[in-house]
């Protein structure tokens, strides 16, 4: 009689080992995101999905409520003599903006460049270092004289926005040539495997220009002209194009310093719309 009840106890040792092992219940985190100084319950960020009686247990918590930031939980979740443990994130928020450092006023000369992350940065309390969220509202034209009233815009994980109005003035200084900026070599960001073509402009008005025609690199060498914020480039040794009043490239100069192809050729790169940076 004994040795039957020890099997059977053993037999429902194993099953219960079984079913604690393979217990997968269904849980959604209902709440991730709450206020400064929030009362909530932890336990009630979870939710029993299918409704099966579920008991959420706070196993250790590093949550403060006082300080806004991310928080981890670990809950036991259990039902009847089953558990298993998981882990949450919460967050807690605020509803402070970043602080914007840059000056009131910024000059650029005529046709340079205007690159928000060389004059501004961005810090957040919360979250540190928020100068990738940068951005700027209006218009800039590098090419005509001027000042122009910009908006520049930062953002943290909780969505708070903070602005700052900046003037940007384009101005013409004869003794200093904005084509220095604009030369050096440039990188075909956009093309991701393989070669990616280069772009080398000199201040002599030269340039080389690798392509990338899928198994050949070829290097193209030839003369380039700026007229307002595009690059034309031509080249005695190589046919861009098969008709002669079209045998040439261009690129877009963009008010970041970026240039973008913008034309179309038989080549595996660049391609129409790539954007080239140093």
């Amino acid at each position: 009689m004994r040795k039957k009840i020890l099997i059977a106890l053993s037999i429902l040792f194993i099953l219960t080992g079984c079913n604690s092992k393979n217990f997968d219940p269904i849980v959604s985190q209902v709440v991730e995101v709450i206020e400064l100084n929030s009362t909530e319950d932890p336990t009630t960020f979870l939710k029993d999905v299918e409704e099966v009686g579920l008991v959420f247990t706070v196993v250790s918590s590093d949550l403060d409520v006082t300080k806004a930031g991310v928080y981890t939980i670990v809950y036991n979740i259990s039902q009847g003599n089953k558990s298993v443990e998981r882990t949450y994130t919460i967050k807690v928020r605020d509803y402070d903006g970043p602080i914007i450092t840059v000056e009131d006023s910024i000059d650029i000369l005529y046709g340079g460049t205007f690159i928000l992350k060389d004059v501004a940065s961005a810090y957040d309390e919360t979250d540190g270092d928020v100068s990738e969220s940068l951005h700027y509202q209006g218009s800039i034209d590098n090419y005509t004289i001027g000042s122009y009233t910009i908006t520049i815009v930062a953002t943290d994980q909780f969505d708070n926005v903070t602005t700052r109005e900046v003037v940007v003035n384009v101005k013409n200084d004869e003794k200093a040539s904005y084509k220095k900026t604009l030369c050096g070599t440039y990188k075909d960001i956009t093309y991701l495997t393989g070669q990616a073509p280069t772009l080398t402009l000199k201040e002599d008005g030269t340039f080389e220009l690798y392509l990338n025609s899928c198994s050949v690199v070829n290097l193209v060498t030839g003369k380039y002209m700026q007229y307002q914020d595009t690059l034309y480039l031509v080249s005695d040794d190589y046919r861009f194009n098969s008709i002669d009043e079209e045998n040439l490239v261009r690129f877009k100069i963009q008010i970041d310093g970026t240039l973008i192809f913008d034309s179309q050729l038989d080549l595996c790169a660049p391609n129409y719309g790539d954007i080239f940076s140093k």
